[in-house]
């Protein structure tokens, strides 16, 4: 057996780049008031409908969070932001009714604070501190759930509610060249894993629709299909083994789990030509 050190990078990337406190995307990805109009007017003719003033989101700064129910520990302030940026990107998943209810500034049920691990240990220490404190985590990949998965609407007998943003976990770890297998962290991205596979000459080959935002964590908690689902290349066909940080200890399965592991050894498909071997 022949194995890689995949990845030559052992801290957690920093990313500069923010999400879209209200819907899809980055803050910096939207189209011009020009754009907006043109389209608002092809919709209206086709569904016919008049054509109103558009409405725009509602910015960030006229935002009224409810007040969080518990702090952040000074020994987890390192990785973690309590601002009102990271509470409402992270209250609500992508459905329509998710979109529609962040656009019109509608956040019922923010998380009380948003931890982002840069490292295993992290994890630990973080699920460490909710149990003591009887504080629900709601993990967090790309935020791409439209079924209500991640927004941090808790039971009362909670006494709060953090969300546990992994995407600072995004790393294929390892690569064993002989069996084709990796060994990848859960907050990787579509992009960012096949990044790093496509170093190796290697691919996943699976592309849901949320490609570029989901992560690997959530494919496997949702098992899902994506564009090319034709054969096996259902999520649940390409996970060998998988392993999870919880508050008991650490966890380990072959096959896919029921849910989110934090971190997953995936059987890869290499490209030759155009063709999937």
């Amino acid at each position: 057996m022949r194995v890689a050190k995949a990845s030559e990078h052992r801290l957690a990337r920093v990313n500069t780049r923010r999400f879209k406190h209200w819907g899809w995307g980055y803050e910096e990805q939207r189209p011009s008031p020009q754009q907006l109009r043109q389209t608002a007017a092809v919709l209206a003719g086709h569904l016919g409908l008049p054509t109103d003033e558009l409405e725009d989101p509602v910015e960030l700064e006229a935002l009224r969070l409810s007040a969080p129910r518990v702090s952040i520990p000074a020994t987890l302030a390192e990785i973690c932001a309590g601002d009102d940026h990271a509470r409402a990107s992270h209250a609500l998943g992508k459905s329509y009714a998710d979109v529609v209810n962040g656009f019109r500034g509608r956040f019922e049920h923010p998380p009380d604070f948003v931890a982002r691990p840069r490292e295993e240990s992290d994890v630990e220490r973080l699920l460490e501190w909710c149990s003591g404190e009887g504080v629900a985590a709601i993990p967090y990949g790309g935020g791409t759930s439209v079924v209500g998965g991640v927004t941090p609407d808790v039971p009362s007998s909670c006494n709060g509610a953090i969300t546990i943003d992994l995407r600072a976990l995004d790393r294929v770890l390892e690569i064993d060249e002989v069996s084709r297998a990796a060994r990848i962290q859960a907050g990787a991205s579509g992009p960012r894993l096949e990044a790093q596979l496509g170093e190796h000459g290697l691919t996943l080959r699976h592309f849901p629709q949320s490609f570029e935002y989901s992560t690997l964590g959530g494919w496997i908690a949702t098992r899902a299909a994506g564009h090319f689902a034709t054969l096996w290349t259902h999520i649940e066909d390409l996970v060998e083994s998988t392993r999870a940080i919880t508050p008991v200890g650490v966890w380990l399965r072959a096959g896919c789990p029921d849910r989110a592991p934090a971190s997953a050894r995936i059987v890869c498909s290499r490209a030759r030509r155009g063709r999937w071997g």
